[in-house]
Order: structure tokens, then C-alpha cells, then sequence
């Protein structure tokens, strides 16, 4: 049936989705044993899309929600740090506001600035894991492989990782705003509050 021309949006996607059950044999596909099964008509309406290496990082973290909401979006590079603001044609100093040395991108923001290197250091050594900081990508993995675990030490890890990034995020914000920068030690201690508060 060809759709008119005067519908709403919203009408327009129910007559889409009506022609594609006509096509593809109506209702019955889902039926099974007489009931109707959601879970059946909502796999064939939402591709699953490929599994992300970093989703237990997120959905399997005890970190707090709103540290949790930071680190997904950090994860899927949607955080507007300065090169990102700058791609969308702003205006403004391509500098790290944390360090004043490089260019604010996610990588250096995170782990090779030296205001969030020496926060990952003191924050890693707290609960006894002796590595260096390494870059964005390679953290991820790192992260992601820990999540992976059940053991406390490895809990641990992935909420201390949700817990930097947000802080990192919430020192940028609040230098870039308010012009203000709590020492390191500071923030480490928070995190690692929160860090061992949350893993019990």
C-alpha cells in the first residue's frame, strides 16, 4: 500500500511497519503455541548489533550511575573534549586545560596528561595493582578484561576505572567553568573512598 503524503512521522513508521509485516508473513511469525511472543517480534525489529569489548565495563560496573553515565560515553568517544568542539567548527584554544602542554584530545585528556597520570597512579597502587598508565585504547582492554571477573580485587578495578574517568572529567569541567582544580591527592582519596565503599 503506498503511503500518503500528508501523514506524520509517526504515522508514516506505522505504515512502514505494517507493510513490512505484510510482506514478510504477517503476525504469525511470532505465534508460538498459540501465544503471541514479544521477545520473538523484537529481535526480528532490532538487529543485535555486534558485542562491544567494553559493555561490562558499564553494565556490570558498582560504580555510582552518574560515573557509570561519564564512562559510556567516554567509551563510545562522545565526551566534547576540545578537538571534538574544535571538529565542529568552535572557536576555541586547542590546549588541556589540566596540564596546559598538549592538545585536549580523549587519549591524552585520560591517560597522558600529567594531572590524570598521577591520578591513575595513586588510585592503582591503593588497592595493590603495580602497572604503568598506558594509552586510551590499551586501558580500555585492560578494564574490559577485568570486568570480565567476579573476583574483588578485579571489582575493584573496573570501579576504580568508571570513578577516574568521571573525575577526570568533573576537574576538566570544573577548570574549564569555574577556573577551579582540587589537588590530586584530593580526588584519589575521594575515588578511593568510593572505590572500596562500593566494592563491599
Amino acid at each position: 500500500m503506498p503511503i500518503p503524503n500528508g501523514l506524520t512521522w509517526s504515522l508514516r513508521k506505522i505504515c512502514q511497519g505494517s507493510d513490512m509485516f505484510s510482506q514478510q508473513s504477517g503476525f504469525d511469525q511470532f505465534v508460538v503455541e498459540g501465544k503471541f511472543r514479544i521477545q520473538k517480534m523484537y529481535r526480528f525489529l532490532h538487529d543485535r548489533g555486534a558485542p562491544v569489548e567494553w559493555r561490562r565495563i558499564v553494565c556490570n560496573s558498582k560504580a555510582r550511575p552518574k560515573s557509570t553515565f561519564i564512562a559510556w560515553l567516554a567509551v563510545q568517544s562522545r565526551l566534547p573534549t576540545k578537538d571534538r568542539l574544535i571538529s565542529w567548527n568552535m572557536n576555541i584554544h586547542s590546549t588541556c586545560v589540566l596540564c596546559q602542554m598538549q592538545d585536549e584530545t580523549q587519549s591524552h585528556f585520560f591517560f597522558q596528561c600529567s594531572y590524570s597520570c598521577e591520578l591513575w597512579t595513586l588510585d592503582l597502587h591503593k588497592p595493590r595493582i603495580i602497572r604503568g598508565v598506558l594509552f586510551w585504547q590499551d586501558e580500555l582492554r585492560w578494564a574490559a578484561k577485568k570486568s570480565r571477573s567476579s573476583m574483588q580485587k578485579d571489582i575493584k578495578c573496573n570501579i576504580a576505572f568508571v570513578e577516574v574517568v568521571y573525575a577526570i572529567w568533573i576537574q576538566r569541567n570544573a577548570k574549564v567553568f569555574s577556573n577551579q582544580l582540587e589537588p590530586v591527592s584530593v580526588v584519589a582519596n575521594r575515588i578511593l573512598f568510593c572505590v572500596f565503599g562500593r566494592a563491599n
